[in-house]
């Protein structure tokens, strides 16, 4: 899956508070972590500080996962989203802390409880094209063309434009089975912006997409969107990459998500007022 955190009131700076700069892309996630979690002992409540640790550690948990260290990986999953839940405790009203967390939760395979974020974000900031696209993505994954269609339309019509937008577009056209039309926009897309093709999840991809076959392959090879798009990747004839965890694994998965709902219900039980869902529609 490639969701985003960066457009229109959703960066990572979403607060101005300066005391230092943000995670690059391209910085080491441990070096981040280091260097944030000193901030983070000097601005406790800062609410930039917390989120970008909890950026960084989720980046070492998709390190950790990709080598294979699954307590690590665990490990890094709960302080990341323990940070994202900290800086929502202190900024509720932000959008940028669900978005995180749709990406997180989604990163764990659980599509209903990151669409159920990305709604959240959208709820906080509806005029944030972003949060339609977001939302557009996990349809795909579902099934859903339509609605994931009409959220892209709804992206559009509040000033979405760019790689990203097309690349949703491609991801849907290949769902559909238009591989002219999603060759076309990826071709599309990467001509704008071939930085934003590169980026998956939030974090830059291990191999350089650089075609539309490229984009294909890193899909069906990735666990995050191989598995959703499983025709798909057959009609391509390449072979997707399961999920495959062990049990202990999964059921700390499960503890890790149960705490995000109950502090997420904590913080919103005294701002009812926004009207945040806390458990994935049924």
């Amino acid at each position: 899956m490639r969701f985003v955190a960066r457009w229109i009131l959703l960066g990572v700076l979403l607060a101005c508070a300066a005391v230092g700069p943000s995670v690059r892309q391209d910085e080491d996630p441990q070096s981040a972590a280091q260097r944030l979690e000193s901030l983070r002992a000097r601005y406790p409540n800062d609410f930039e500080v917390r989120l970008e640790l909890g950026v960084a550690y989720y980046r070492l948990a998709r390190k950790a996962l990709d080598e294979g260290r699954e307590y690590d990986y665990t490990n890094y999953l709960g302080k990341s989203l323990a940070e994202v839940l900290e800086a929502t405790r202190i900024e509720p009203e932000s959008p940028s802390t669900h978005t995180w967390m749709g990406i997180i939760t989604a990163y764990t395979d659980d599509l209903e409880g990151a669409l159920a974020s990305f709604k959240n974000a959208r709820r906080l900031y509806e005029r944030g094209p972003v949060h339609h696209l977001n939302i557009a993505q996990i349809y795909i994954y579902m099934g859903d063309l339509n609605r994931a269609q009409h959220s892209v339309e709804r992206a559009r019509r509040l000033g979405a434009r760019g790689a990203f937008v097309d690349i949703v577009e491609s991801l849907a056209a290949w769902r559909r089975g238009d591989l002219v039309e999603a060759r076309d926009l990826f071709d599309q897309a990467y001509g704008l912006d071939p930085e934003e093709v590169n980026n998956w999840d939030e974090a830059p991809v291990d191999k350089p997409i650089e075609s539309f076959a490229d984009f294909t392959a890193y899909c069906c090879g990735n666990h995050t969107c191989g598995p959703h798009m499983g025709k798909a990747c057959q009609r391509m004839q390449l072979a997707v990459k399961e999920r495959e965890l062990r049990d202990e694994t999964l059921r700390q998965e499960l503890v890790i998500e149960m705490e995000r709902r109950r502090k997420l219900r904590e913080i919103y039980e005294r701002r009812r007022d926004l009207q945040i869902e806390v458990e994935p529609a049924r």
